[in-house]
């Protein structure tokens, strides 16, 4: 701070005189010669100004008034004004002059030393407190700038966090309720511009209307909790239906009453559909594994059916009326049997046994069996492309599945149409829609131009019993069959459809170089034994075992029938004198694959095969088992152990059963 104190006394000589009272008493004092002079040093900087009142007349007093009006805020320089001393009031120009100075102190003449000293003291005490303030002001301006500048920092800190989260803020004043937002809240409810007008009006129209009163109830409850946190389903401006949660906190006034609520809003639909496609994965999989374990009954139940109607059949092939009765017996058999491959279709436990398959070739094969199924009303048109990649796959579940699909187009087009079955080769690379992993695959699609479906149906297609096709027409398994195969064959199932515009049903499946096969179809008479071969027979199942021993003596073989693995590897301890093991897959103690691997580990490497009605596919089975899925016909049973049997010479040491 200057602590000069400035002199304009232009008379006599007033100025000599305070200039040496005040510098006797240890303050500074700077005399001015006119006002031109004074405007000079206050500018350079003053503490306080004495001047006397006749400094006033002889100058117009404007410049000075101008330079005092535009002192900073914090600043006041106070004026002492050393007055004539006459008795005759001041006219109306010279209060003025006076007032103009703004901070004046008035002291009359004649007047005592000790006055003039305690007036130019408390001036610059004055002086010095607003200097002080000033001081303290800026202190205080920067605090604040820092602050803001720290809260600036923060909120858009907060903005790029929400904005990463996907969240908008919002804060509702309880009382007129208007409110503010980000732009990100207006985004999530359809306004990506921003919405000019908001209140508590608007937010509720946007809400489902069954939604509305959960919403407004935890409104209310915050004002008494403090806390809000709701999901909600809205109708946003832009046409799409979403699931939101608002969390928020409620500020309250002084006298208790909520005020505000401010909180955070952030879009979930892509949870909410993740944590659906979550819970159906979970129910399919419940699901799955009740087939799978019913299917798995149903066939150890079919097996001694099929095997005891098989034998009766030969047995009695003179009887016509016998045998009309025992082949409606074997087809009922068939179909159950069917139902229970679907059924592990779906449940993806079924028997596969994927091989390189001509997919031209296998749909050429089929296409007359599916036109004469599908009527003269709907007409088949198939698009195949030259040079495709082999799909390894099963090909008879392929082609259970292709009619599956072809009886689904035609009863969704009953008063006629078309079904377009495509053929094409496609790369999928890792980012691709259809959830595959990178890879070639073969893609075929079932287009028709049906009443299609809609989006709740479509959502349930895959499901097991569940049909649209009226009770007593469909078993409700034919595509979750179809999507069984797919992905336990390593692709995929996919459905598009709309109600009017018929169903396209794409099935994935993957590629291979390996060359394609032609399939080898068993005989109507099942293959009687070459050679006296001894059959081990491993099963748990009593039934099951008797049927498959009957079927097996009856072509020639000798059976020795053991009812678990651990029997077996005690028999087979004791020496070598069986040809074949033909074993049961799924048993207490030892699987049929565990008791395979015991033996060929142990150098016994006597041809086996593998009997299953539920995972023949187990990883306990080692590579190269010949397998047989229940229930099976006396000549697929034949076939499999005649197979086993030319695989292995006469003289191969046998293991030796003691019975």
């Amino acid at each position: 701070m200057d602590d000069r104190v400035l002199i304009l006394a232009p008379r006599g000589r007033d100025s000599a005189i305070a200039a040496d009272l005040l510098g006797r008493n240890d303050i500074v004092a700077f005399v001015c010669h006119d006002q031109a002079e004074l405007l000079v040093e206050l500018t350079k900087g003053a503490a306080a100004v004495m001047l006397t009142e006749e400094a006033l007349v002889t100058e117009e007093v404007a410049p000075l008034a101008e330079w005092v009006s535009a002192q900073p805020n914090w600043a006041d320089i106070q004026f002492v004004v050393l007055a004539n001393g006459t008795r005759t009031p001041r006219t109306a120009r010279a209060t003025q002059r006076l007032a103009d100075l703004g901070n004046v102190l008035l002291l009359e003449r004649p007047l005592h030393a000790e006055a003039m000293l305690g007036a130019i003291r408390s001036a610059l005490t004055a002086r010095r407190r607003q200097y002080e303030l000033r001081d303290v002001a800026v202190t205080l301006e920067r605090a604040v700038l820092d602050r803001t500048s720290e809260l600036r920092t923060a909120r858009e800190s907060l903005e790029i966090a929400l904005e990463a989260a996907g969240m908008g803020s919002w804060d509702i004043d309880l009382t007129t309720g208007e409110s503010r937002r980000t732009l990100r809240h207006d985004a999530i409810y359809g306004y990506p511009e921003g919405k000019a007008d908001w209140n508590l009006g608007t937010f509720l129209s946007h809400i489902d209307v069954k939604q509305r009163g959960i919403v407004t109830r935890a409104m209310t409850e915050a004002t008494k909790t403090g806390v809000i946190d709701v999901e909600y389903r809205i109708d946003a401006a832009d046409g799409h239906s979403r699931w939101l949660v608002a969390k928020g906190r409620v500020q309250y006034d002084d006298a208790g009453k909520a005020a505000r609520m401010t909180g955070v809003v952030s879009d979930v639909t892509d949870r909410k559909e993740a944590d659906a496609q979550l819970a159906q994965a979970q129910k399919m999989d419940a699901i799955g594994q009740l087939t799978g374990g019913v299917a798995h009954d149903f066939n150890n139940l079919l097996t001694p059916i099929v095997g005891s109607l098989d034998l009766l059949r030969r047995r009695h092939k003179d009887d016509e009326r016998t045998q009309r009765m025992i082949g409606g017996a074997l087809q009922a058999a068939e179909r159950a049997a069917t139902l229970t491959q679907r059924l592990l279709a779906f449940a993806r436990r079924q028997a596969l046994q994927p091989r390189a398959v001509d997919i031209g070739a296998l749909i050429d094969g089929l296409v007359d069996l599916m036109r004469r199924s599908l009527g003269p009303s709907i007409a088949v048109t198939i698009e195949i492309p030259r040079h495709l990649s082999s799909a390894r796959v099963d090909p008879n579940q392929l082609e259970l599945a292709l009619l599956n699909l072809a009886i689904n187009a035609r009863d969704a087009m009953p008063g006629g149409g078309k079904l377009t079955l495509t053929v094409s080769e496609v790369v999928v690379d890792e980012r691709n829609v259809v959830g595959l992993a990178p890879d070639r695959y073969v893609r075929i699609a079932a287009i028709d131009t049906g009443v299609g479906m809609d989006r709740a149906t479509l959502a349930r297609a895959t499901e097991p019993f569940f049909s649209t096709k009226g009770v007593g027409k469909g078993t409700g398994l034919g595509l979750s069959m179809v999507h069984g195969l797919a992905a336990q064959s390593g692709g995929t199932l996919r459905l598009t459809s709309e109600p009017g515009s018929g169903t396209t049903v794409e099935l994935w499946l993957p590629a291979t170089d390996e060359v394609a096969t032609d399939t080898v179809e068993n005989t109507a008479e099942p293959v009687v034994a070459r050679r006296a071969a001894k059959v081990l027979l491993v099963d748990d199942e009593d039934l099951v075992r008797a049927a498959t021993a009957d079927m097996l003596r009856d072509i020639g073989y000798v059976v020795v029938e053991v009812s678990s693995a651990s029997q077996a590897m005690s028999a087979i301890r004791s020496g070598v004198d069986a040809d074949v093991l033909v074993t049961d897959y799924l048993m207490p103690g030892m699987t049929g694959g565990q008791l395979i691997t015991e033996l060929w580990s142990s150098g016994n490497r006597i041809p086996a095969l593998l009997v299953t009605g539920y995972a023949a596919a187990g990883e306990d089975v080692p590579e190269g088992v010949i397998r047989l899925s229940k229930p099976f016909r006396q000549t697929d049973l034949a076939a499999r152990v005649d197979d086993l049997l030319r695989q292995s010479p006469p003289g191969r040491p046998k293991l030796r059963v003691v019975e």
